[in-house]
């Protein structure tokens, strides 16, 4: 299992800020952003394991990136802090937005019309 390259990570992160609907959905979102943190979660398809970084969390839910496993594609997760499995397919993101207002740091929610969208659909 390599290690995460955070600089790498941060620069994605960066990008995938410009897609929030607000400044204050940016702000909450940075607000909640930790020292990223790699965790191992198992796999329910395998054996293997996969390196995650935990990079936001409110100490109920926990925002992680994962870039093996149901990544490239949905590499964003939503979910209980302490949790050590990926779970499944429907439980990741494309996009990093989509975690963030569907996860308890966003205390508004998803907006009215929200949709789950999947690699590429968002508009750029």
């Amino acid at each position: 299992m390599a290690a995460v390259n955070v600089t790498e990570l941060q620069r994605v992160i960066d990008q995938e800020l410009k897609y929030f609907d607000s400044d204050e959905q940016r702000l909450a979102f940075q607000a909640k952003r930790i020292v990223p943190r790699e965790c191992n979660q198992t796999w329910q398809y395998g054996p293997e394991t996969h390196v995650c970084t935990i990079i936001a969390s409110d100490g109920l839910t926990e925002v992680v990136h994962c870039a093996t496993g149901f990544g490239p594609h949905f590499p964003w997760k939503a979910q209980k802090v302490g949790v050590a499995d990926l779970g499944t397919d429907g439980e990741w993101n494309a996009y990093l937005y989509e975690a963030f207002v569907t996860s308890s740091m966003w205390p508004e929610g998803p907006p009215p019309g929200f949709e789950l969208t999947g690699p590429g659909e968002r508009e750029e």
